[in-house]
């Protein structure tokens, strides 16, 4: 008979029994160690299905060991990110070696995703067979969120510099926000004479971009109001809401329709942030999270903050090129017109020494 690959399938029942023995023990002092971290870390059996979550995951998440397993995977871990742990687990049950993947986390407090890397090792028995898998999830949301920030100024940076074209640049930064940094993403520049001229808008829904220039024709802001684009014009200051509550929407449309569609957007939290730059503020931008539920922090406003420089400057920069290249049309338009005179004053005094000389010549034969 053939030994079985199955290192459980040579052990007498006394070394099998002693085998779950020394694997609970493990369990249950690995459960009392997980308590007392601030990693969230949870159990599985050979098959990849959850034992045991720690209470870090209870406090993070809400659910508890049978509240997890009865709402599925689905209800705390990100759409896009689903199928990533799920592949990498089915991958490591059958090659039995362990793995690390990065996903997001719903937070129960608020329902906003946040990044964790999950590390998911074997734990075998003594003759090697994986029994059972411990993972750990760390959350890395701010390295995340900071890295992500330095990828997004430096891109607009880079956007920023590659086009003089004003209203097709401040397009282009805008979608480089959306949906990373805003679920909706607008930049204002104040006209001459006066009043906001909108130059972007930016949503990863064209049907919303579309319906949101809709908006603004049929209902702009207006210099009075107590929030938004001109408030931040008056003051000079950024605005932080925090969280967009329906009193606030109530306070701020007058127009029962209008107040509606605000309503069905589903608007969570905003931050609006001056164009800043010689002392004088050239407008604004907008940023609203709504299907993303995220709500803006201090460290948000200090990304939208230096964001917002880099536009101003290169905004005003566009400004003084177009000034400077007008200023230079002008002038190659003037020095043509004066040399144009100027061979007209020479034609006209080329052609009065010829009747000149035609005159004394006529004048001379007649003498003669």
């Amino acid at each position: 008979m053939t030994a079985s690959n199955d290192p459980l399938a040579n052990l007498s029942r006394e070394e099998l029994a002693a085998e779950v023995t020394n694997l609970r023990a493990q369990l249950i002092e690995m459960a009392r160690l997980a308590d007392a971290i601030p990693h969230i870390v949870w159990t599985m059996n050979a098959q990849g299905v959850p034992t045991y979550f720690n209470a870090q995951w209870t406090a993070y998440t809400g659910l508890d060991l049978a509240e997890t397993l009865r709402v599925g995977a689905a209800t705390f871990v990100h759409p896009d990110d689903l199928h990533l742990f799920q592949t990498a687990m089915a991958e490591a049950t059958a090659t039995r070696a362990a793995f690390e993947v990065g996903y997001r986390l719903r937070r129960a407090a608020d329902g906003v995703y946040c990044w964790h890397v999950a590390r998911v090792v074997p734990l075998r028995s003594e003759h090697g067979h994986v029994a059972a898998w411990v993972a750990t999830a760390t959350n890395v949301d701010e390295q995340r969120t900071r890295e992500n920030e330095q990828h997004h100024l430096v891109e607009a940076s880079r956007v920023l510099g590659t086009s003089l074209d004003l209203r097709q640049t401040l397009s282009d930064v805008a979608k480089l926000l959306v949906p990373q940094m805003a679920d909706w993403c607008a930049i204002d520049l104040v006209a001459e004479g006066g009043g906001l001229d909108r130059h972007a808008v930016a949503h990863v829904d064209p049907s919303k971009v579309a319906f949101a220039w809709e908006l603004w024709k049929r209902s702009p802001p207006k210099p009075d109001d107590p929030y938004g684009v001109y408030a931040v014009l008056r003051s000079g200051t950024p605005e932080v809401i925090e969280e967009v509550t329906d009193e606030l929407l109530v306070a701020s449309i007058s127009d029962k329709e209008i107040l509606e569609v605000a309503r069905s957007l589903g608007l969570r939290s905003t931050m609006c942030v001056p164009l800043t730059v010689r002392d004088r503020t050239i407008g604004a931008i907008t940023l609203v999270t709504s299907e993303s539920v995220k709500l803006y922090s201090a460290r948000d406003l200090s990304f939208a903050v230096e964001l917002a420089h880099r536009v101003a400057v290169a905004v005003d920069n566009a400004r003084l090129y177009g000034a400077a290249e007008m200023a230079r049309s002008a002038a190659e338009a003037m020095a043509a017109d004066v040399v144009e005179q100027s061979r007209a004053v020479e034609k006209a005094l080329v052609d009065m020494r010829g009747e000149r000389d035609a005159a004394l010549s006529t004048k001379l034969g007649t003498k003669a």
